[in-house]
């Protein structure tokens, strides 16, 4: 009877004053109207019940869900069946009615117990939070200076000078393209020169090792067979240098103009070319001074002396064979013979094209063992012009007749391969002109700073494209990467890039991960990007399992650091890493009102 009668008191007191003044005890306050209405109702037996406020908290479980015993264990056995600690001045919470007055003190202010039995330790907690938030917060504000800072210093740096290096490397592109052309040109005209330079050697050489063996070949015929014969020299025929430069004197001329604004280019960057230009009397001078030079007006660097009358009259045309000397008419000979041998070239191919295949099998017969041994037991004949009579035959006439005849049938039969050689003469690539190989140099060191510049635009463009999430802060980690060795691993974070344990790869850049409230992570369309969530995927793939990827949580921190890393399930990683970069106004907003909050 007395457990009722604060019920029975509370029932005579107004409805106004009563739900204000008393409390359901393990009712949270927000709940308390429901209680102290004139019927609460729950489900009893699986029908809706309207309970009298004498049925709450009178150790009986009247609802199926326990809600009339909040305040005492009565409804234990149903895990819905929850008590409100009110923990004045820290956190409420709510345990289960099962650790209701059993000795142990689970609220910090006592009130699951028996008064007096457990100490009001909420102040202390609340202490103790106050402390931990006064620290959070002196984190988050140095954090969020040095994320001012990059903001203002390295980010506002980069992305406000983008224009202007923009700007600054087409500028820089235009004028090494010109330079590029202009050298190409002039490269080109020198290698005209060097070409044909390599053209009148090559030919001097031919004709002057033929007109050696053309002059000579007539008394070399004659003494080819004899015992006395010297050995002829092996090495090619020595010959005076050409002039390269008067060689190719006739070449178009250059627009000297174009040439003055592509040196203007070269004084406006001093360090564009560092090659130099080796002129043919070996000086060697800078791009833009070489642009500088009129090269309509070179001089050669070598003259030929002026004929006289008399030279004339020996060398043109006929005038060797009418004025000359023995050896002119010799060389006439020499050019009417081989213009004959040109003339019946199709008769030596015919001829070639007959004896051709009894010649090859001929070839193939010598080489076999039977044929050699049977060719070696044949007598030796001798040739008739090794033969003591016949060189002695006419007092020697018939010998020279014969010598002088197979000399010219030789020249005529070696003809059509004389003139080929003369057209198409073998040119020496070793022989370079110093002017054209050092604009060859120049040329390969412009095009290098081309391509390395437009690679460096190329990079910096798609750098500025990227997502670097509120105020472009995340810029300031790009091209970083933080280090951590945790447990047996080294791992190795680098945002923007790829994520690797060892030498592994965990993953590569993925993108921004989207607020699961906002939408699907998959789907970036549909949801609000999260810029405290790094995604990477595609990583190796595991043994029988998936490719790895890892979720990076960046938090707010002083500096930047690896804190974490876990596998929730097979080959998918978690990641926490703490950056300043992550300490938002937003972050540093809400560290201040927790300190608030405790003080």
């Amino acid at each position: 009877m007395m457990r009722f009668l604060p019920l029975l008191l509370l029932s005579s007191l107004p409805a106004a004053w009563a739900s204000s003044a008393v409390q359901i005890r393990g009712v949270a306050p927000a709940d308390q109207a429901k209680y102290l209405a004139n019927d609460f109702s729950c489900v009893v037996g699986g029908k809706p019940t309207n309970l009298p406020a004498s049925r709450l908290n009178d150790e009986f479980c009247d609802c199926d869900n326990g809600q009339d015993e909040p305040g005492t264990a009565a409804c234990s056995h149903l895990l819905s069946s929850v008590f409100h600690c009110e923990n004045g001045g820290f956190f409420p919470g709510k345990i289960h009615t099962s650790r209701i007055h059993d000795g142990i003190c689970d609220c910090c202010d006592g009130s699951d117990e028996e008064i007096g039995v457990c100490p009001n330790t909420c102040a202390a907690a609340a202490e103790k939070f106050r402390k931990v938030a006064e620290q959070r917060l002196q984190v988050v504000k140095n954090g969020f200076k040095k994320r001012q800072a990059a903001i203002n210093g390295e980010v506002a740096s980069f992305f406000a000078g983008e224009k202007e290096f923009e700007a600054a490397t087409e500028k820089t592109l235009a004028g090494l393209k010109l330079l590029k052309e202009r050298v190409t040109v002039h490269k080109d005209r020198e290698e005209l020169k060097e070409r044909k330079y390599r053209l009148e050697l090559a030919r001097q050489k031919q004709a002057e090792g033929h007109d050696a063996a053309g002059a000579q070949g007539e008394e070399s015929t004659k003494q080819q067979f004899s015992e006395s014969t010297e050995k002829e020299d092996e090495d090619a025929p020595e010959f005076e240098g050409l002039d390269a430069i008067r060689v190719a004197d006739d070449d178009a001329p250059v627009n000297s103009a174009v040439d003055v604004k592509a040196s203007e280019v070269l004084d406006s960057r001093r360090q564009a070319v560092k090659s130099l230009i080796e002129l043919s009397d070996g000086t060697k001078i800078p791009l833009a001074d070489y642009l500088r030079m009129n090269h309509n007006k070179q001089t050669p660097t070598k003259k030929r002396a002026p004929r006289t009358a008399e030279q004339m009259r020996r060398e043109d045309f006929l005038g060797p064979l009418f004025n000359g000397d023995a050896e002119g008419r010799k060389k006439i000979g020499l050019y009417a013979l081989r213009t004959i041998g040109v003339i019946i070239s199709p008769l030596r191919a015919l001829v070639e094209v007959v004896l051709f295949s009894p010649r090859t099998l001929w070839d193939m017969l010598s080489t076999a063992e039977i044929a050699s041994s049977a060719l070696a037991k044949l007598p030796d004949f001798p040739s008739p012009s090794r033969s003591i009579w016949f060189r002695q035959l006419g007092g020697g006439s018939v010998y020279d007749g014969y010598s002088s005849v197979m000399w010219g049938a030789r020249v005529i039969w070696d003809a059509p391969i004389y003139t080929y050689q003369y057209l198409f003469p073998k040119l020496d690539e070793e022989v370079k002109l110093p002017v054209a190989e050092s604009l060859r140099k120049v040329l390969r060191e412009i095009e290098t700073d081309i391509t390395n510049l437009e690679k460096e635009r190329s990079e910096k463009r798609e750098t500025a494209k990227m997502d670097y999430g509120p105020d472009r802060a995340y810029f300031a980690l790009n091209d970083k990467c933080i280090e951590k060795r945790i447990e047996k691993y080294e791992y190795k974070f680098c945002p923007f890039a790829e994520v690797t344990q060892d030498r592994t790869k965990l993953g590569k850049w993925d993108g921004w991960a989207i607020d699961e409230a906002h939408g699907s992570s998959s789907n970036s369309d549909s949801g609000k990007t999260d810029y405290t969530k790094m995604r990477y995927a595609k990583g190796q793939r595991c043994w029988k399992g998936p490719e790895r990827s890892v979720l990076v949580h960046l938090d707010c921190g002083e500096d930047n650091e690896i804190l974490s890393l876990d596998e929730p399930s097979t080959c998918v990683y978690e990641m926490t890493v703490s950056t300043p970069l992550a300490c938002t106004a937003q972050v540093l907003s809400k560290a201040e009102k927790d300190v608030a909050f405790w003080s």
